[in-house]
């Protein structure tokens, strides 16, 4: 795990150099608007889901009756997650461009056993007690993250993805646990 934290350690520091990532502890006051964010965007990813699934709802929106937006379920569900690891970030006073940056800090600082407290960008001893179950976020919740990453780049970019009805059912409730699991270790 030390090996780990020294690479997302370099990571973000060149994520910083190359500005796709700031330490602005200004940001903090972000972290609640963030996390309403996120549920509005999983509102919405909720929505075209039950508008794919459901034909009285596509019948009152004057849609065809095949119409279906799985893979904007999918694409809106990851946003939703992304929105809430912006929070996160927020709470620590990190502001990002960049998905990968955003990443690489959330595994950093809310996955990582040990945190380098050697340098200005560590939590503090408050913030750490405050964030002690910030472990739950847990490796697996990161890698549904990732993995929706790229569920959404081949629904969003891909001229004709083979998107169906449980990839996007299955980043609904990915995006669930990871906003609700973001929440728990915010409040």
């Amino acid at each position: 795990m030390k090996r780990r934290n020294e690479i997302l350690r370099r990571k973000i520091d060149s994520y910083l150099k190359k500005e796709q990532l700031f330490k602005d502890e200004g940001h903090k006051k972000l972290e609640k608007p963030f996390l309403t964010k996120s549920r509005k965007n999983f509102s919405v990813a909720n929505l075209l889901f039950k508008i794919s699934e459901q034909e009285d709802i596509r019948k009152l929106l004057n849609l065809a009756s095949d119409f279906e937006m799985y893979d904007w379920a999918i694409i809106v569900s990851y946003y939703a997650m992304y929105t809430s690891a912006l929070a996160a970030l927020s709470k620590l006073g990190f502001k990002s461009k960049s998905h990968v940056a955003t990443i690489a800090v959330l595994e950093h600082y809310y996955v990582s056993e040990e945190n380098d407290k050697s340098n200005g960008n560590a939590l503090g001893q408050k913030e750490i007690h405050k964030l002690a179950k910030a472990y739950a976020i847990s490796e697996q919740l990161i890698t549904k993250l990732i993995q929706t990453k790229t569920k959404r780049e081949t629904a969003q970019y891909d001229a004709t993805p083979a998107i169906t009805r449980e990839m996007a059912k299955t980043s609904l409730d990915d995006a669930d646990k990871f906003i609700a699991k973001i929440e728990e270790i915010l409040s």
